[in-house]
């Protein structure tokens, strides 16, 4: 173990596993406290194992797009945080946005970790040219389902419809890249459609729900 000082990157890494076992036991569950202190000790152990076996940094480079993905994936789940006691009903209904947009960082991240590898070429769902769109496209479902908890919990509709715009905008662009399509179409479509929520605002279609 030519790297053999990498062990001392594993200190802060052991440090907040203990911390987050600690927690664990006291509070006799598995919450979002317990999740945040083991996820601060991932990156140390990550950076550390790479020197330790001597991993080669051009290969498994994605794995800091997969590590932070699936960060934004567990965070956006329905962890009871203590916080969410005084935090508004509606904004604890954004955390879809985390979820989907981890995924895509976690599934962008296996892409270019298979790239690497050399095995990406087996799975035909790749060959789509623009097959970036694809992960623009992800996010957008966090729009949707954002938009979907708000309006089943009876929120403002002014927050349905933001969320539902910019989950269209988003969406728009991932079509546009995947499909190859003139990038002169988001300067036409995007307007129209914040145009459209804006009319939305203006004639009250909210407004009997609001009351």
């Amino acid at each position: 173990m030519h790297n053999w000082w990498a062990l001392f990157i594993l200190i802060p890494a052991f440090s907040a596993f203990g911390s987050a076992y600690g927690l664990w036991r006291r509070a006799g569950r598995f919450n979002f406290a317990v999740w945040s202190t083991f996820y601060g000790g991932l990156f140390p152990l990550l950076v550390a194992l790479i020197f330790l076996f001597d991993l080669e940094w051009r290969v498994y480079w994605p794995l800091f797009i997969i590590l932070p993905g699936f960060g934004m994936l567990i965070s956006g789940l329905p962890f009871h945080r203590r916080e969410d006691d005084v935090v508004p009903a509606a904004l604890l209904c954004h955390r879809p946005w985390g979820i989907f947009i981890g995924l895509s960082a976690i599934l962008l991240g296996l892409r270019f970790l298979g790239v690497d590898l050399g095995i990406i070429e087996s799975i035909p769902f790749f060959d789509v040219q623009n097959w970036w769109g694809i992960y623009i496209l992800i996010p957008a479902l966090g729009g949707l389902t954002t938009a979907l908890l708000l309006l089943i919990g009876g929120h403002s509709i002014m927050l349905v419809m933001i969320n539902l715009a910019l989950a269209a905008v988003i969406a728009l662009t991932g079509l546009v890249a995947l499909l190859g399509l003139n990038w002169e179409l988001m300067n036409l479509t995007a307007p129209i459609i914040l145009i459209l929520v804006g009319l939305g605002l203006i004639f009250g279609f909210g407004e009997k729900r609001d009351r």
